[in-house]
């Protein structure tokens, strides 16, 4: 499996990068839903994503994120029952290879972008160590300070290390944050990478995604 696959596989955590450069693969599916509600594409929300020009040298978008499933392990979903009208997403990987990045925002009804965020919070929790629908887990504790440090401020955050659970080569930084109606959720992956190094990317990434949500 290429390191492109193997990062955006693992953000079935937070994301589902369905498209594959194998031909015996699955065709993906481009729909993203909540328990209640088909949600569409939002152009208007793109100005919220992370850009590559906010990223470090060498992190170019990737076309393969293009489904959104918002469990964190199999069969628990922090938009169950939630009502979104509209989302959108980004993906970057880098070259060479060892990280990625994945934003995703939501435009929320009334109330339901602070229940987004509780509900991650729970999950962040109650999925540490449990499979996702790939059989992926992840063991989760806190983020860094200088990480945790980019969410104050917002009107509500969670966020977790996770290192895989086997391997312990692939890793993930994951923020979820509300600012208003919105809710944003950032997952920045590597692949023996080191902590440092990954926290750096991720607090580069997290304050820029906080900074476009104003």
């Amino acid at each position: 499996m290429t390191w492109r696959r193997l990062a955006l596989a693992a953000v079935l955590v937070v994301a589902l990068a369905a498209c594959s450069d194998d031909a015996d693969e699955p065709t993906p599916t481009t729909t993203t839903t909540t328990t209640t509600t088909t949600v569409a594409d939002d152009a208007a929300l793109e100005a919220r994503l992370v850009t590559v020009d906010d990223l470090p040298a060498g992190f170019a978008p990737d076309a393969d994120v293009n489904d959104t499933v918002t469990a964190f392990c199999a069969g628990q979903d922090a938009a169950a029952g939630l009502q979104a009208s509209g989302r959108a997403i980004v993906g970057y990987s880098r070259d060479p290879a060892g990280a990625s990045v994945i934003h995703l925002v939501f435009r929320f009804e009334p109330g339901d972008a602070a229940a987004f965020v509780t509900a991650a919070e729970d999950l962040l929790t109650s999925c540490s160590d449990v499979p996702d629908a790939t059989g992926l887990a992840f063991t989760y504790e806190p983020v860094s300070a200088q990480v945790a440090a980019t969410l104050e401020g917002t009107d509500g955050s969670a966020s977790r290390y996770g290192v895989s659970v086997g391997s312990g080569n692939l890793t993930v930084n994951i923020g979820v944050f509300q600012a208003g109606e919105e809710a944003h959720l950032i997952a920045v992956l590597g692949l023996d990478e080191p902590r440092e190094a990954l926290d750096e990317l991720a607090t580069q990434t997290f304050e820029a995604a906080v900074a476009r949500s104003g």
